[in-house]
């Protein structure tokens, strides 16, 4: 089919074609040209019109998008005047009377009413809906007579979805629900309650409104619970009789304090030669999750887990998640291991990929081993057995790191903030946080494992899911290098050929300037976003030419396929891996795991502003201090010391005019300016909870 549509497009956008006819007298033209079946060729031309490649320009009347001059793109709604239809050769600026019932999200074809309007944006009309995003809405609920509407959350799906009194699932005056769309009814929505949330003020409502809002869910359904009920506990003896048995290995454990889904532990040794003996044991998803199963479908769908405050909505249910394929301490599990043998100047010398039995001594924290390290007594002496292990880990960590730097490999020293709150998720305080010595020694061994793995695989030319991490953008880089310059930062590389030794170098440079962080941050969004695919492109910002993610299969989809894929390698199953069905679900997985990750992501962080801003909300009134993290020409962010972050309008700047300065990272008046990375005193003016945005207003510049 998609070879087809391809040769249909190789003709149609280079020629007109008489299609007065319709679709059908088309499809009879282009099969003669095709020497291919008229039928195949009706349907790709039908698939071809609903992808917006072609369009009805007149009844019965086709041409190709191309040469009518129709973009593409997806709507972004800005105000109730005006929307944006984002396309990648630029923006089209698009008026709200003329977005033909479309809304924010919906993926469009746009006619271009005019080439200039502002600012380098093209002006147009949609004149074709191609998909609605949005069908799965959370809002509020209220009836009147014999219907209901519904009220989205969402500001930007400006219009109320109508629900017929049929359709309405219990649902009360005020209460908080999901409604997915049923259609559309002269451009208005109209919808279904499919679940009633309840009153918003109820403990746990509020975040379960946002979680629904990117249909995250945390229940799986009853037939994926009763599988997975059904999985025993304790391991098969019989599944191991193939495996090495290194129970009696000493190998541990170390998360977050509160982890429950323990899908790594660590082992190291010192050999006869005075090399590392590096083993990284990960937990055998693939032995209980088998391809295309009821539970393998779910975490398909789910993609990855789900991280907010103190809570976890799993990937798998917990009998997997957090039993029987969580390497818990004084129990045996199956897992696949990974053993490298690593010199003093961190090369790896060789590696060994397998299945394995293993049982973990201990269940340690980072807190505990971060203790060890600093020479702790009480923890030593607690951990005596493995005290020398840990200090040996720390050693050959601190190597590895310092192999990654020789590379280029970029280490981005940016703070995270850490919501603390209540057992009713109520926030008590957000403070920052940063990694320490032991969180690294972890980090670094996934990193060499990932490594290993990517390498392996990739060069068996088998099909694999790898994480990729591209070269940066030519015009992005040439931003971030005048913005570095600023700074008195001498730049050399050319922004066409960028290396990440070149990008580390700026970072070492200004590692004792007060604007160390706002360059990490500015760098960081000049970079492309990793992802996952198919190909082996290597990771930019690692400086690895082979990368994957093979440490997490109880948390990510792309870690448990490529385990499946090593497990059916190690039996020998080459014909099926390499057989063309498992080559195209390779494909798909990446895509889909990748859409994923960027919804839980999304996700995460709509939790985290929330309750940044319900926290913020006690402090109304009072003056902070902060830097300047990002601009555009409605105003600027402010992010506070504690790493929550708010916006002051360019309209309450009443001392000059401002325009924004994008090389520069600027607003610009005639006599004042503002930069990104200068301090300033702020004023909190409000918190709009429910679009999670904190409002400050500018006081002063602080030196």
């Amino acid at each position: 089919m998609e070879d087809l549509k391809k040769s249909i497009l190789d003709i149609i956008e280079t020629k007109h074609i008489n299609c007065k006819g319709g679709l059908a007298k088309l499809a009879v033209a282009l099969s003669g040209m095709l020497r291919t079946d008229t039928d195949d060729v009706i349907l790709a031309l039908k698939t071809l019109e609903d992808e917006g490649d072609i369009f009805e320009y007149s009844k019965h009347k086709y041409a190709s998008s191309k040469l009518l001059g129709l973009v593409k793109g997806k709507v972004s709604y800005s105000n109730n005047n005006y929307s944006f239809v984002t396309n990648p050769d630029g923006d089209v600026f698009v008026l709200n009377k003329n977005l033909m019932g479309s809304f924010d999200g919906d993926y469009v074809l746009v006619k271009i009413l005019s080439k200039e309007f502002s600012n380098r944006k093209r002006e147009g009309k949609v004149v074709k809906i191609l998909k609605r995003s949005d069908d799965y809405i959370v809002g509020t609920f209220s009836r009147i007579k014999s219907y209901g509407y519904v009220r989205p959350d969402k500001k930007k799906f400006d219009r109320d979805i109508f629900v017929d009194v049929s359709n309405i699932n219990g649902a009360r005056d005020g209460d908080k629900v999901v409604v997915t769309i049923l259609g559309y009814k002269s451009g208005n929505p109209v919808g279904k309650v499919i679940e009633v949330i309840g009153d918003v003020n109820a403990v746990g409502n509020d975040i379960k409104c946002i979680l629904r809002s990117y249909k995250i869910v945390e229940d799986f359904d009853d037939e994926v619970l009763r599988l997975a009920k059904a999985i025993p506990q304790q391991i098969d003896k019989e599944s191991c009789k193939n495996r090495r048995d290194l129970t009696d290995l000493m190998l541990f454990t170390i998360d977050g304090e509160d982890a429950k889904d323990l899908d790594d532990a660590v082992s190291l040794e010192m050999t006869s030669d005075g090399c590392y003996n590096l083993g990284v044991h990960i937990a055998d998803v693939g032995e209980y999750v088998k391809k295309d199963s009821k539970i393998d479908e779910s975490a398909y769908e789910r993609g990855t887990s789900v991280y907010f405050l103190n809570s976890v909505i799993p990937m798998l249910p917990r009998e997997l998640s957090n039993g029987i394929c969580s390497l818990n301490p004084n129990v045996e599990r199956l897992a696949l291991s990974v053993m490298m043998k690593i010199d003093k100047k961190g090369n790896i010398l060789s590696s060994d990929i397998f299945e394995s039995v293993i049982r973990s001594k201990y269940r340690l924290n980072y807190n505990e081993v971060l203790k060890v390290i600093e020479g702790d007594p009480d923890t030593q002496s607690r951990l005596s057995e493995i005290k020398d292990t840990l200090m040996l880990m720390y050693e050959l960590s601190g190597i590895l790191d310092e192999k990654r730097k020789t590379l280029g490999s970029l280490d981005f020293d940016l703070p995270e903030g850490k919501i603390i709150v209540d057992k009713n998720n109520k926030p008590l305080e957000v403070i920052k946080t940063q990694a320490t010595k032991s969180t690294k020694i972890i980090e670094t061994f996934m990193v060499v494992a990932n490594e290993v793995v990517a390498k392996t695989f990739s060069e068996k030319k088998i099909p694999f899911v790898y994480r990729v991490h591209e070269k940066p953008d030519p015009d992005k880089m040439a931003n971030f290098f005048d913005f570095v310059s600023m700074f008195g930062v001498n730049v050399k590389a050319d922004k066409k050929f960028v290396e990440p030794k070149d990008l580390q170098q700026i970072l070492s440079s200004v590692e004792n300037l007060p604007a160390k962080e706002v360059v990490n941050m500015v760098m960081l969004r000049s970079l492309k976003k990793a992802k996952y695919f198919d190909t082996c492109l290597g990771h930019f910002g690692l400086a690895l030419n082979y990368y994957c993610h093979f440490t997490s299969p109880i948390r990510r989809y792309p870690d448990l396929t490529i385990h499946r894929i090593i497990k059916e390698y190690l039996h020998g199953n080459m014909s099926y891996i390499k057989s063309p069905k498992m080559v195209d679900f390779v494909s798909k997985a990446s895509i889909k795991s990748s859409e994923c990750e960027k919804n839980a992501e999304d996700a995460e962080r709509a939790v985290e502003d929330y309750k940044k801003c319900e926290y913020m909300s006690g402090f109304v009134g009072q003056n902070f201090e902060g830097i300047i993290s990002g601009l555009n020409q409605r105003g600027f962010f402010v992010e506070l010391d504690n790493t929550c972050e708010g916006f002051v309008p360019v309209a309450t700047l009443k001392d000059d005019f401002y325009d924004y300065d994008e090389r520069k990272y600027m607003l610009c008046g005639k006599t004042h300016f503002f930069k990104i990375g200068e301090r300033v005193e702020v004023k909190l003016q409000s918190c709009e909870l429910q679009e999670r945005k904190i409002n400050f207003e500018f006081v002063k510049k602080v030196k």
